[in-house]
């Protein structure tokens, strides 16, 4: 698994793990050329279904806001 599987994981699984850290990953791959081919040949054409998969994405859910910084 690359840095934005333990991503999306980590976003996904919000209490499911403690931490995540990634070197260099494809963040937000709906948004780029290498993203949109791999996302349009596992997921189809359907960008709503890619954006479930995109750790940018993820982020701006509510249900995934556990990875922001807490005192």
């Amino acid at each position: 698994m690359g840095g934005h599987g333990a991503l999306t994981l980590y976003l996904k699984h919000p209490g499911l793990y403690k931490s995540v850290s990634a070197f260099a990953p494809i963040a937000n791959p709906s948004r780029c050329p290498w993203g949109e081919k791999a996302f349009k040949g596992y997921l189809g054409d359907d960008v709503d279904e890619w954006k479930k998969h995109d750790a940018t994405e993820l982020t701006q859910h509510e249900a995934s806001l556990a990875w922001r910084a807490r005192d």
